[in-house]
């Protein structure tokens, strides 16, 4: 039984990856001019992206190691969930200005062109992904094991699409706020 269960899980959050894949592929195509605005935004993109599903993957990661050995509980209030969550947002910017910085280096030495603004993308885009994706993750976390799903299952395939959905959005967004 367990068997069956599992691979329906699996199977049924990998489509909503591949679903997701394909939605923000074409929000990709749908604003492709608006990338091109930025040189070195390309070299951004899927560092950015990889960075966000980590940070957000990790963080389903511990909290179902913390639901399967009862450390913490659905519906309560716990010091760990807050300590992980604040844990993946300073992971995630600190990372996203060392991704800003090198991007810039990279679009400064390689082509010679000098956009300050590619030092704020990232940091700017993380602040907004993060306030969306990192309670979207803890309350989807909780809401699986509370109704007898295995987060391990899900949440990778799941937080990975959701995570390139909004990722692609957040850039987007930060660059019609700084274009």
């Amino acid at each position: 039984m367990y068997k069956k269960r599992d691979f329906s899980e699996i199977l049924s959050s990998e489509l909503v990856s591949v679903t997701g894949g394909i939605i923000s592929g074409t929000l990709l195509a749908i604003f492709t001019d608006r990338l091109f605005l930025l040189p070195g935004l390309l070299i951004l993109l899927p560092g950015f992206l990889e960075l966000q599903n980590a940070s957000s993957g990790s963080l389903a990661a511990r909290l179902g190691s913390e639901l399967h050995t009862r450390r913490i509980r659905p519906g309560k209030k716990s010091r760990l969930i807050t300590e992980n969550k604040m844990a993946s947002f300073i992971l995630f910017f600190l990372v996203s200005l060392i991704l800003g910085v090198t991007t810039y280096l990279l679009t400064f030495f390689i082509f010679n062109k000098n956009y300050p603004t590619l030092l704020l993308v990232p940091l700017l885009a993380a602040i907004i992904s993060s306030i969306l994706l990192f309670p979207l993750t803890i309350r989807f976390t909780l809401w699986l094991y509370k109704h007898h799903h295995d987060p391990d299952n899900v949440m990778g395939p799941f937080i990975t699409s959701l995570g390139d959905i909004e990722g692609v959005l957040s850039i987007l967004v930060v660059l019609i706020i700084l274009t």
